[in-house]
């Protein structure tokens, strides 16, 4: 395998969405050199152009009543107390300056009489959610073009990071393969940043693109980072569904079922009701409220409900203005299946949106390995077990800025680091034996379509003790099976395939990690549910912990950092 060449930086930054464009923007502009590599073209990858219109901020223009504390007391009550409150109000003290500085970028919000319109989403005591026109997909262009501005920033896209260096513990750069040529690419850096997005890809419904398979978070454990509440993964309830092929959009329930917006339903497949009286559930009460549903034979032989718009009592005038001016890009998107939402009822279920597990860090964005950082949905310990509408982008922007800023400051204070040539070796045989036809006929995506059928079966909305246990000798097979090699069909550009072998060591891992540590949690909480703990345990209020140390795993619990404030608004 040729290489292609060995390149230094201050800081080397991982991704390709919001956390990662905002990380590399705020280390130039500390005055040190960085590079950015992203697994694809920024703006086409990656879940920050996917993103919902929302993006939280407590202005209190539409409500007055609204400021950090309540938005600092919402996040908290509604992340079930499991999200770190010292994170949680670096990010509700910054969203107000953060979002000022994509619209100085060129990110367009909704205003009226030029204040920003915030609208009411499940969660939030006032309306709080900014309307981004174009959704995630205008956020990360505006980003793009600011990146672009800052001509001392080294941008590498169709890089695939395929490991971390480390020197004595301390990480040291980066090898990655460069999709576009065929060649390795080594990076020697003072710092290196992961914002690299979920693990939504271990499961087969997710609503993301293909490249958020977790295999950076995978990295970084193999590293020795410490992953912190990895049981949790957040269902988004009502994506559409029809066939194996026909799924994964967004029907935006906020929207379509909110009394103020188009006052929809969501009924069951005879046609009943089913929500309780009252506020709209947030999402993790309303995912389980349809798989109780499907539990009680009452869904579709998919195992889906509907989204019924046409029981509104809303005037077609009425629902035709809400759809043009609110929810845009996701009604657009059915439209474009053929499929009218102000007229047919929509097939949905819940699907994986949101990993809210991932890379433990501190409120600058810091692992507890030296030289290692985590911004965005690869970082954890902000949202808790329950992620309220509108916080993803918010925390891409707040803790994109702030490790990108603690990750220049220790560049600025060492000199530049050596390399471990051996790794770098091997690293480069490695990935260069995985581009072959081995003959053993385990194909990557076999491995992963596999994987997924065993996640959804045993690891998805409802887990016990056996099922885990199910899952995790599933798993060990699929790692034994993975020792024989893969066959990788030997084609030296943009191969696919290839991709997918460096992928799935890391997703086997990270799928290991979840079972397991969804067994340690012995409780319900949030978007995990165990059928033989079905109580949320005022004992369990704690974190699930795991570092890779020598050969094996080490699982513990961590207490949630609190501060101490008064809780009642």
């Amino acid at each position: 395998m040729q290489l292609g060449e060995f390149l230094e930086c201050d800081v080397l930054v991982v991704g390709g969405g919001g956390a990662a464009t905002r990380a590399a923007i705020e280390a130039d502009e500390q005055g040190v050199q960085v590079a950015l590599i992203s697994k694809g073209p920024i703006g086409r990858s990656g879940a920050t152009p996917l993103a919902f219109t929302s993006y939280q901020a407590a202005f209190g223009h539409s409500d007055p009543r609204d400021n950090p504390r309540v938005y600092f007391h919402d996040t908290v009550r509604e992340g079930r107390y499991l999200g770190d409150q010292d994170l949680i109000e670096a990010m509700v003290s910054e969203a107000v300056e953060r979002a000022l500085d994509l619209e100085r970028y060129g990110v367009k919000f909704k205003k009226d009489d030029g204040q920003f319109y915030q609208a009411l989403h499940p969660g939030e005591t006032y309306p709080r959610n900014l309307l981004i026109e174009g959704g995630g997909y205008a956020m990360i262009a505006a980003l793009r073009k600011e990146l672009k501005r800052h001509r001392g920033i080294r941008l590498f896209e169709d890089h695939i990071l395929t490991n971390l260096l480390s020197v004595d513990g301390e990480v040291v750069g980066a090898v990655a393969l460069d999709l576009r040529t065929g060649c390795c690419r080594v990076f020697r850096a003072k710092a290196v940043i992961l914002a690299t997005g979920g693990y939504h890809h271990l499961w087969k419904r997710n609503d993301v693109s293909s490249d958020l398979a977790g295999d950076a978070t995978g990295l970084a454990y193999e590293v020795g980072a410490e992953l912190i509440d990895m049981e949790m993964a957040l269902y988004y309830p009502t994506l559409y569904f029809y066939s194996e092929y026909d799924q994964g959009l967004d029907v935006v329930y906020e929207w379509f079922l909110e009394e103020r917006y188009l006052a929809g339903e969501i009924v069951n497949a005879l046609g009943e009701s089913f929500l309780p009286p009252g506020k709209l559930p947030v999402r993790d009460i309303l995912s389980r409220l349809i798989f109780q549903e499907v539990q009680a034979g009452r869904a579709t032989e998919r195992g889906t409900v509907f989204m019924d718009v046409t029981r509104s009592p809303k005037s077609e005038e009425e629902k035709a203005k809400v759809f043009r001016e609110l929810v845009g890009g996701p009604g657009k998107n059915l439209l474009n299946l053929g499929l009218d939402v102000t007229r047919d009822p929509v097939e949905v279920a819940p699907g994986v949106h949101y990993t809210l597990g991932g890379i433990r860090i501190n409120v600058h964005g810091e692992t507890n390995v030296p030289g290692l950082y985590a911004a965005g949905e690869a970082a954890s310990n902000v949202h808790g077990a329950n992620r309220v509408s509108g916080n993803a982008l918010t925390a891409t922007q707040v803790f994109g800025v702030r490790s990108g800023r603690a990750a220049a400051t220790r560049a600025k204070g060492m000199a530049v680091p050596g390399l471990p040539d051996e790794q770098v070796r091997g690293e480069i045989e490695r990935v260069a034996a995985l581009r072959q036809v081995r003959g053993t006929g385990v194909r990557p995506i076999e491995v992963k379509r596999e994987l997924q059928r065993v996640m959804e079966r045993y690891v998805g909305p409802s887990r016990n003790e056996e099922g885990l246990k199910a899952a995790l000798a599933a798993i060990r097979d699929l790692q034994e099976r993975c020792q024989a090699g893969l066959d990788v069909v030997d084609i030296p550009v943009f191969n696919n395939e290839w991709r997918e072998a460096l992928e799935i060591g890391p997703m086997l891992t990270l799928a290991e990690v979840v079972a397991k540590s969804a067994l340690l949690r012995q409780e319900s909480r949030g978007h995990h549910y165990r059928s033989d703990y079905p109580e949320t345990a005022p004992t369990w209020c704690k974190h699930t912990l795991v570092v890779h140390r020598g050969d094996e795993a080490v699982f513990s619990t961590a207490p949630v950092v609190e501060l101490g404030h008064d809780l009642e608004v």
